[in-house]
C-alpha cells in the first residue's frame, strides 16, 4: 500500500476524483456505465481504505451537485465504503497488495460489486416504503444493475495496468518499508 505525505495525498484524491466526477457527468448517456467503482476498488488496493474513502465521498457529493442531491448520495456513498471494506477484506484474505496484480480475480470482484453497489442504493426505497416498495424497485433496476456490473469489468480489465504502471515505482518504494 502506498502511503503519501498529506499534500501529495490530497492532490491525488483531488485528481481520482476529479476523473471520475467527469466520467460520471460525460457519460451520464450511458446509464451505470462509469469507471467510479473500479477505480473506488482500485484506490483500496493501492492506496488503503482510508485514501478511497476520501476518494468516495469527494466523488460522490462534488459529483452530485451536478447530478442532483438527495436521499440517493447518502447511499450512494454507503455503497461505495461497502464496496471498500469487501475490497479491503478480499485484499488480505489473497494478499493482493504483496502478489503481483490479480487483474482477472479483481475484474470479476469488480462484476460482483455493480450487484452491491445497486443493491445497497436500492434500500432508500425500503426506508421510504418497506419491504412493499423495495422488492419491485431493486428488481426493476437489475438490468441497469448489470450494465454497472458489466462496466466494472471492463473498466478494470483497462484501468488496473494503467495505475499499476503510472504507481509502480511508488508501490516498491512502499514495499521495501514494509
Amino acid at each position: 500500500m502506498i502511503k503519501y505525505r498529506p499534500v501529495k495525498e490530497i492532490a491525488l484524491i483531488g485528481l481520482l476524483s476529479a476523473f471520475n466526477i467527469a466520467s460520471r457527468i460525460g457519460l451520464q448517456a450511458l446509464p451505470n456505465v462509469k469507471p467510479v467503482t473500479s477505480i473506488i476498488i482500485l484506490c483500496v488496493i493501492l492506496f488503503g481504505l482510508d485514501f478511497a474513502f476520501k476518494v468516495t465521498v469527494v466523488t460522490t457529493v462534488v459529483s452530485n451537485i451536478f447530478l442532483g442531491m438527495g436521499i440517493w448520495t447518502f447511499f450512494q456513498i454507503l455503497a461505495w465504503f461497502v464496496i471498500c471494506i469487501l475490497t479491503e477484506i478480499l485484499v488480505r484474505l489473497f494478499h493482493i497488495r504483496e502478489d503481483k496484480p490479480h487483474y482477472m480475480l479483481m475484474a470479476c470482484f469488480s462484476f460482483v460489486m455493480g450487484y452491491v453497489f445497486g443493491f445497497v442504493v436500492s434500500l432508500d426505497q425500503f426506508l421510504i416504503g418497506g419491504l412493499g416498495l423495495f422488492i419491485p424497485y431493486y428488481l426493476n433496476g437489475l438490468l441497469f444493475d448489470t450494465f454497472h456490473a458489466v462496466g466494472n469489468f471492463f473498466f478494470y480489465l483497462m484501468l488496473a495496468p494503467i495505475l499499476y504502471k503510472i504507481f509502480e515505482k511508488d508501490l516498491k518504494k512502499s514495499e521495501q518499508y514494509h
